[in-house]
Formats: C-alpha cells, structure tokens, sequence
C-alpha cells in the first residue's frame, strides 16, 4: 500500500497490480482465428464508470432494474464497469453482485484504494493511523458542536466517539465499525482517509488549517461530508489506475457523477454528469443527462456512450 510519506503498510496484497486484466488474458489466450476479432473488441471497448449516491441510486437508495439492465448489456458487449465511491469495498460489491458476469472493478474510499472483485487492493493510496490522532487532536472540539470524526480502515470504521454517521456506515455499507478506545490501531497502521461531518449546519465551527491544506487532498463528497485524503488520491487517481492497466485511450474512459468528489474525472475523461448534479460538474461534463431518480445513468449510455 503507498502511503502519504512514503511509507508501506505489508497489511495490504497488493498482488498482480501491474498484470493483464481478465478481458485481456483471454483476448491473448484466444485461438489464432479469433484473434482479429477480438482486437476489434479490444478496439470497441469501454471503462464505464459510475459514483454511486445520486448517480447510479436516488434518494430511495435502490438501483433500478432498467439501471441494471442497461450495464448487464454494457457487460454483455465486452465494456469493463467501475464503480468509484466514497463507500468501501463491501459497500461498493452490494451493487455490483445485482449484475451478471463480467469485468468490473470497484474503486473505493474515493479512490485511496482500487480493487479486483475477489477484494485484491490492485492500487492504494492511504495514511496512517497517527494522521487521524493528529487530525483528531486539533479539531476534536467540534463534536460538542454536532460534529463527527472518525476514518475509514482497511476493512470498517474506526471512531472514538460513536455517531450517526458510524451507524449508517454500517447499515448501508455492511461494514463493522472499531471503537478505538476498547481496540486502538498501531500508529503506523494503514487507514484510507479521514472523515468529518455534520448532521446540522455547523460547519462554522471547523476550520482546516493551512498543514492540513499542504498535508492532505480535501473532497467534499456530499453536504454533510468533508474528507481528508493522502496528496494525489482521488476517483480521477483510480481511473487513470484503471484506463492504463487495460490499455484504453481517454475517449473510451466515461465517468459519471454528481459532486465534487466526481468533478476531476468527469472534466478528465467522456464526462457524464447527472441532472442533479452540482453546478461545477456540469460546466466540465461532456455530457448532461437527466437526474438519478430518472435513471439518467441508462438515458446517457443509450444517448452518448458511442
């Protein structure tokens, strides 16, 4: 796992990271006959990727049948689907087993980690422990304010203090949640990122200070959510990842999203940004299409996606 600081965490099996994805291994394992149609395939081949909240599920949180319809035919004509998100591993492969077989690789934590779907981290871009005990120590006042900090693990969160926010990170995310006063890390132990969030609208009392501008890369991923990153870990960071190991050009890259945390790959590569998207992310967007709730993510890859 790369670290802010260049450290590397053995915690992690960073295994085949720079290998053939599984498309490729059978375009080369294919016989001779077949070859030059499948290089054609090769040729035609996508990297669809898809935010999660608000984009590929509105607020009811339930993913369409015509959503899934639409990228069971996208893997069915040989494209690689991504889903890059803030949620983890776990929360992301909730969405991914509603479709049929094909290659597709989830992109969590808003990039800090890239997986296989077998839950191989393929790429990692995190920080230690000893960041959040920092981090916690200079802005542990806001939680009298209805603030909440906590980080994200390899594996759950981890809290000194449990909130809503923990408890809904394990109910839609399915993933456990570590007290750290009964069951502390080690500090050089390995975590993806640092949230803060407010229920209320208190941000008035949460100030970044210019260490933790120079120190981390800062995303709002929704209203209620500021996270705090290493340098250079974002969804753009996980697709660039991703477009190189399968050998794309950036016109066959489409992403598609709704927030900040979504803006530079949406302006990096075919963006797609939904109807209820931010304004930021329209003005970059190659391409705007309707709202989640009307499933947009179908009406843009039957409209747009060449």
């Amino acid at each position: 796992m790369e670290l802010a600081g260049g450290g590397i965490a053995k915690a992690v099996k960073c295994h085949n990271a720079l290998g053939l994805s599984t498309l490729q291994k059978k375009k080369e394992n294919a016989l001779p006959s077949q070859g030059s149609s499948f290089l054609i395939d090769l040729a035609r081949m996508k990297l669809l990727v898809f935010d999660i909240d608000d984009t590929l599920i509105g607020p009811d949180k339930i993913l369409k049948q015509s959503t899934i319809a639409s990228l069971n035919e996208r893997l069915a004509q040989g494209d690689v689907i991504a889903i890059a998100s803030g949620r983890p591993y776990a929360g992301i492969m909730r969405f991914f087993n509603l479709l049929q077989a094909g290659e597709k690789y989830p992109i969590g934590a808003n990039g800090a980690a890239v997986y296989d779907e077998k839950g191989i981290a393929l790429m990692c871009r995190g920080l230690h422990y000893q960041d959040f005990l920092d981090f916690y120590a200079k802005h542990r006042a806001i939680i009298a304010d209805g603030g909440a900090l906590y980080c994200y693990t390899l594996d759950g969160v981890a809290y000194f203090e449990r909130s809503l926010f923990i408890d809904a990170e394990v109910k839609w995310n399915g993933i456990p949640a570590r007290n750290l006063l009964a069951q502390p890390l080690s500090p050089k132990d390995p975590i993806l990122k640092i949230m803060v969030a407010f229920a209320n609208d208190s941000w008035a009392s949460f100030h970044s200070s210019q260490a933790d501008e120079r120190n981390y890369h800062i995303i709002r991923s929704d209203p209620r959510f500021l996270e705090f990153m290493a340098p250079g870990a974002d969804k753009a960071t996980g697709v660039e990842f991703l477009r190189n190991r399968l050998h794309l050009s950036k016109e066959n890259v489409y992403c598609f999203g709704d927030q900040g945390n979504d803006l530079k790959m949406i302006r990096d590569y075919q963006g797609v940004a939904m109807g209820n998207a931010i304004d930021e992310c329209k003005k970059v967007a190659k391409f705007v299409t309707l709202s989640a709730s009307e499933d947009g993510v179908s009406f843009a890859l039957h409209h747009f996606v060449k």
